[in-house]
């Protein structure tokens, strides 16, 4: 991962330091890695009032449920920590935004949205807040005069949620805060509200971040009897298999569960080798336990429930085998 150097102690030009990486494809939405551009909060505020948002946000809000997701994919989304390049992923951080906290509120009524934006728009340390198409949700911006550690981004703002929230005036909500938008990774789609909240003079909020620190987890030693490879398939599935138990061994706690759905990259091939599917699925059972030191925790954080429905839910992949390998080989 490259080096990220925090902001200065000086917080009077904060939101000139401010880069975002724009992504824009009508055809993956939310799933497109690759960046459109680079850009800073002035332009962010240009695109947030541009005509062509304006009228897929106003689409949107007419649309019926089965329009709604091809609409969705034609609104930009940013990546409010910072910019990434080529792909967005975490090792691939260019820029990294450490004294601003993304919020995403959700799951409210109509009212309780408009409640949450009146409070944070009276807030000093509100830079953007917006309410989402459907008028149930508010996206926010908040500065902040501490910088957050790239390392541990997620783990820091989630172990911090409830002293910013209380500053924020907005701890009935708590529970209305998705934690996913503390991942750096994490997109925020750029939508249209007539009555967007920006103010450049904003002041960071004063709060000190409690340092976090990694639990020491005992993690349990599980044993896996080796799979015996009888042609070249059952040999690509073993070591994509491998590949993936590695990837789990160093999966952050916030990128955990959100990151077991990559099992099905292996299960959708399995029908190809049906001899050693009970073993691949075991070992990537366990290997998906690990990720919580141990059976018992992962079965209480829903590891179970998650593993057999991604397992069981990948249609099946029909291809040649040079497209099973070359798919094998992206799995982790």
């Amino acid at each position: 991962m490259k080096t990220i150097k925090p902001l200065s102690g000086d917080y009077s030009n904060v939101v000139d330091t401010l880069k975002f990486s724009l992504f824009y494809d009508v055809k993956k939405g939310i799933f497109t890695t690759t960046p459109t551009k680079q850009i800073t909060f002035k332009r962010l505020s240009e695109i947030y009032a541009s005509d062509f948002v304006k009228h897929i946000t106003k689409e949107l809000q007419k649309a019926n449920e089965v329009d709604k997701p091809e609409l969705k994919k034609q609104l930009p989304f940013i990546t409010p920590f910072g910019t990434f390049a080529p792909t967005r992923k975490k090792d691939n951080i260019e820029h990294f935004n450490s004294s601003l906290i993304a919020l995403d509120v959700d799951n409210l009524t109509i009212a309780e949205a408009l409640q949450v934006k009146q409070i944070l728009s009276n807030n000093q340390s509100t830079l953007l807040c917006s309410i989402s198409p459907r008028g149930k949700g508010v996206k926010a911006f908040i500065l902040i005069n501490d910088s957050i550690p790239l390392e541990e981004c997620y783990n820091t703002l989630k172990l911090n949620k409830n002293s910013f929230i209380r500053l924020l005036g907005l701890s009935e909500f708590t529970e209305n805060i998705d934690n996913a938008q503390f991942n750096i990774t994490q997109p925020m789609f750029i939508a249209y509200d007539e009555n967007l909240y920006l103010n450049l003079d904003a002041e960071p909020l004063k709060v000190k971040l409690q340092v976090y620190q990694a639990p020491q987890i005992e993690r349990v030693n599980i044993t896996n009897v080796p799979i015996q490879a009888n042609n070249r398939i059952e040999a690509y599935l073993i070591n994509a298999t491998s590949k993936l138990e590695q990837f789990f061994a160093v999966c952050s706690e916030g990128n955990r569960h959100a990151n077991i759905i990559k099992v099905q990259a292996i299960s959708s091939w399995l029908h190809y080798a049906p001899q050693i599917e009970n073993d691949i699925k075991q070992r990537l059972y366990n290997a998906c336990c690990s990720m919580y030191g141990n059976e018992k925790e992962a079965l209480r954080n829903g590891v179970k429930r998650a593993f057999e429905q991604a397992w069981n839910t990948h249609p099946k992949a029909n291809n040649s085998i040079e497209s099973i390998i070359n798919e094998l080989n992206c799995v982790a």
